[in-house]
């Protein structure tokens, strides 16, 4: 039984990436002038059919349309879910806590702009089954004493409390956004280390080790390139505990003048053989091709469910965050040879 279940979910996610967008997909959405007409052809495909069968394209917005690809992303995960064995259940249901971290954020943010009927319209109506909170209660929150009160009975109120009583204007985002991300760290190997063991664990853990290296070197390039941070407040950022680069060695990322400079120690880094010979324009675009063409190999080459849903999950992501840059390249009017540029596929 365990063995079928297994077997159900690798044939499942791959079934559900055979079904993917692919090169002639963006190349025709890219020169498309309106949102709608964006919709339109995703009706028309079958992985987006189902969710947007009943829909009026004609008249949907920008901000309908990208919470409609986030829930068909989420649905077909709840898909491959159903298949779990008990025994497996609390890694697989990692992506949840994800979800949820996701969304306390938004709500956070909502906050410091005082834009809370936007906070409300944004969480994911079809998460009310699946959250560990009543996310209406959490979201209609006006402050972070309330939020954190609404969220007593989770892990999250820990995380919280040490930022209560503050004013909207200064909560510490930067600060709790890196809290809760090592709390799902902490999660994620917590749970690799109780449910998995030997080759299967090491390649799960490299997995995400991997992935904390490279949001740990976005992370060092936005805040050089954005926001000019000093070296105090960037290293504060990034999770450390999980990091295989050497203090030493970061401490020269975090300090090279020149925030592009990091794409030359990507090149020179474990990393590169995952790139390829495309011309680079920003360091997300790289750090994202290098997960991409990581995932894809898991997903084509992998019999091992843990691997091929975390490639599932990966690629998912990437997909839905295509689409988003299709949708907001429109929005502001951008040249189908600019919106090519932030695609990855």
């Amino acid at each position: 039984m365990i063995a079928f279940a297994g077997n159900a979910i690798v044939a499942k996610a791959k079934s559900i990436y055979g079904k993917r967008l692919m090169a002639s997909d963006y190349e025709a959405m890219i020169k498309m002038k309106t949102v709608p007409e964006v919709a339109a052809f995703l009706r028309n495909h079958p992985k987006y059919a189902e969710i947007l069968r009943d829909i009026s394209v004609d008249s949907i917005h920008r901000g309908q349309l990208e919470a409609l690809i986030k829930k068909n992303a989420f649905n077909q995960t709840l898909r491959l879910i159903k298949f779990v064995q008990i025994k497996d259940s609390d890694f697989f249901r990692l992506n949840l806590v994800q979800r949820e971290i996701d969304i306390i954020l938004e709500i956070l943010r909502s906050m410091i702009s005082e834009s809370f009927d936007t906070a409300i319209s944004d969480v994911p109506y079809y998460m009310k089954q699946n959250s560990s909170f009543d996310l209406f209660q959490a979201s209609s929150s006006k402050s972070i004493d309330e939020l954190a009160n609404n969220l007593q009975k989770t892990p999250y109120f820990t995380v919280l409390k040490p930022y209560m009583a503050v004013a909207n204007h200064d909560i510490d985002y930067v600060q709790i956004e890196h809290d809760l991300e090592l709390y799902y760290y902490d999660l994620v190997f917590q749970r690799i280390q109780e449910n998995y063991h030997g080759k299967l664990r090491k390649e799960l853990e490299t997995i995400y080790l991997t992935r904390i290296e490279l949001e740990n070197i976005i992370k060092i390039y936005r805040l050089k390139k954005f926001y000019h941070a000093d070296f105090g407040t960037i290293k504060n950022t990034l999770i450390h505990k999980y990091s295989r680069i050497e203090e030493k060695k970061l401490d020269e990322i975090i300090a090279l003048p020149n925030p592009d400079s990091i794409l030359i120690y990507l090149d020179k880094s474990e990393f590169q053989r995952f790139s390829d010979d495309k011309e680079y324009i920003y360091v997300e675009y790289y750090v994202e091709k290098i997960n991409y063409n990581l995932a894809k190999r898991y997903m084509y080459f992998s019999g091992s469910v843990p691997k091929v849903y975390t490639a599932f999950l990966i690629l998912s992501e990437i997909e839905t965050e295509n689409l988003t840059n299709i949708i907001e390249g429109i929005r502001y009017q951008l040249t189908d040879v600019e919106i090519k540029k932030m695609l990855i596929y």
